[in-house]
């Protein structure tokens, strides 16, 4: 069975204080932050039944210091992999995939 998405949230605040789920267009964020979202369910199955489901999250990391040591904490989490990094409005964005 999955994780419950306030456990999530709670591991990712250990990381940084502003933490947001799927924030909606012209919320104003504060840094450095995290923004996660819900990107697929992923389920096992065996004889056609399910038996084990693991939820895959978007996750960014927003900072504004390109060395912040977050950048490696976080791709030190369990079933988490580091996919691409970004620069935009003097921000540098790291994202992740994580299964949780």
């Amino acid at each position: 069975m999955a994780r419950s998405r306030s456990d999530l949230s709670a591991l990712l605040h250990g990381f940084c204080n502003n933490v947001y789920f799927q924030p909606p267009t012209g919320t104003k964020l504060n840094y450095p932050c995290i923004i996660y979202n819900l990107d697929k369910i992923n389920i096992l199955h065996a004889d056609n039944d399910p038996y084990h489901v693991h939820d895959k999250y978007n996750v960014t990391y927003i900072t504004r210091d390109p060395d912040d040591p977050n950048i490696h904490n976080l791709a030190m989490i369990h079933l988490c992999t580091f996919d691409r990094s970004y620069a935009s409005d003097n921000l540098h964005h790291y994202a992740y995939s994580l299964y949780y």
